[in-house]
């Protein structure tokens, strides 16, 4: 068991890829947005990936949202 008792010395760092899919109506509309996504807490508003308050959650995508990247890249696979 670590002891960190004197402080931390440093940290490791982990990756994880994390897909979400969005959906889409019968007539192509994406809806790509903050309560579509599994990983936004409509009780408490935040997003459980990076713990950030999106602004008008039903509808866009947090300003911080990790997946903005992959969708400006146009990678929606």
């Amino acid at each position: 068991m670590a002891d960190f008792s004197s402080g931390v010395s440093g940290y490791v760092t982990a990756t994880a890829t994390v897909t979400v899919k969005f959906p889409i109506d019968n007539r192509g509309n994406a809806d790509v947005c903050c309560h579509q996504c599994p990983y936004y807490s409509q009780s408490s508003r935040i997003c459980q990936l990076n713990k950030a308050v999106p602004a008008y959650p039903s509808k866009y995508i947090g300003q911080e949202c990790p997946f903005w990247k992959s969708l400006e890249d146009g990678d929606n696979g």
